[in-house]
């Protein structure tokens, strides 16, 4: 079973403990409001009320218990640096670590953060995406510009086998999987011969600018 410690209590950092608990990881919850830890003791395994820029406490936690340790201190980016550099000192695995900007992203990679996540930024992005190209609902970001996507197939692709449409020629995609929207059931890895119908919705695998070829 993976061990996290989620610390900083906000929003973020409070979903983030909930949704982990919920997949029946081991959390633990750090803040250094009372309140919000409270407020998490039924939900994780431990919630402690601390000041995590302090480097003893951390020493003391056993950081090399830990598969993950996610951070996000709201505003205060100074916090979320120092805490990040006391993590990567003392041998943490993963450091994921929420950013203000993208300097401040930059800053964080610098001291040793493993990911540096702005989900404002990200969320921005994906619903812009979505709204601007009708038939994507919606990608995920992958290495490098490589992503996946979910794709309403358009009119042309309707009643067409997928060996005919020569998706990997003309458009240097491919269909990882297939989903039913009437069900919400996945065919995965579908056959040449599988036959494009209105309520299949593609799952692709591509670089952004080649996914944005694929419309009406």
């Amino acid at each position: 079973m993976k061990k996290f410690a989620v610390i900083g209590l906000g929003n973020f950092g409070a979903t983030v403990a909930r949704e982990l608990s919920k997949l029946d990881c081991k959390v633990t919850a750090i803040d250094v409001d009372k309140a919000k830890v409270q407020s998490l003791q039924d939900t994780a395994d431990l919630a402690i009320i601390a000041d995590v820029t302090d480097r003893d406490f951390l020493e003391n936690l056993g950081v090399e218990n830990y598969d993950c340790f996610i951070v996000s201190t709201g505003k205060d980016s100074h916090a979320s640096i120092l805490i990040a550099l006391h993590l990567k000192e003392l041998g943490a695995a993963q450091i994921i670590v929420k950013a203000n900007s993208d300097d401040h992203a930059k800053i964080l990679y610098k001291v040793g953060a493993t990911e540096a996540l702005i989900p404002e930024k990200q969320m921005a992005v994906r619903l812009s995406h979505s709204l601007g190209r009708a038939n994507l609902i919606d990608q995920l970001p992958l290495t490098g510009d490589y992503y996946v996507a979910e794709v309403v197939p358009p009119d042309s692709f309707i009643n067409k086998r997928l060996m005919d449409l020569q998706l990997r020629t003309k458009f240097h995609i491919q269909v990882i999987a297939l989903k039913d929207s009437s069900t919400g059931e996945f065919e995965f890895a579908p056959g040449g011969e599988h036959m494009i119908k209105d309520k299949d919705i593609l799952i692709i695998l591509g670089k952004e600018k080649d996914i944005i070829k694929i419309k009406e």
